[in-house]
Formats: C-alpha cells, sequence, structure tokens
C-alpha cells in the first residue's frame, strides 16, 4: 500500500467582473497567519499578473487549508 500526502493553501478571489478564481499554493508553511496571507494577496492583487478571462483580481474573498492523504493498493490480477 502507497500512502500520498499533500497539502496546498488555495485562495479565492473575487473576480472585477464578480466571478472568482481559485490560486492553489502547494507545500504551505505551517504556522501562517492570516494577516501573512491576507498581505501576499494584496502583493498578488498589486502585481496584477493574472487576468483570467480578461478580468483581475479585486479582493481576496477566502481561503482554506487543504490536506489530503491517499492510499493506493495494487490488486494482483
Amino acid at each position: 500500500m502507497e500512502t500520498v500526502t499533500t497539502k496546498s493553501l488555495d485562495l479565492e478571489f473575487l473576480l472585477e467582473n464578480g466571478d472568482t478564481d481559485t490560486l492553489s499554493l502547494p507545500d504551505y508553511l505551517d504556522g501562517l497567519t492570516e494577516e501573512q496571507i491576507t498581505a501576499a494577496a494584496g502583493i498578488v492583487i498589486a502585481q496584477n499578473i493574472f487576468q483570467p478571462g480578461g478580468f483581475g483580481y479585486q479582493k481576496l474573498k477566502s481561503y482554506e487549508y487543504v490536506d489530503k492523504t491517499v492510499r493506493k493498493t495494487e490488486l494482483e490480477i
């Protein structure tokens, strides 16, 4: 049985047209504060690098930590 554990920090941004877009950052650092996350999101917004569908990020709507463990078992045929 193989076990794989991954973790990511997903940032959901509100776009200029009212839609949302999510950036998934793999292997986040433990102990991040809300202030650090919102400050980093502010830099992403100010840099205006991402424009899905031609619309820039307006503000950070939410964020979530995603921790996932997968256990895979191969069966002999």
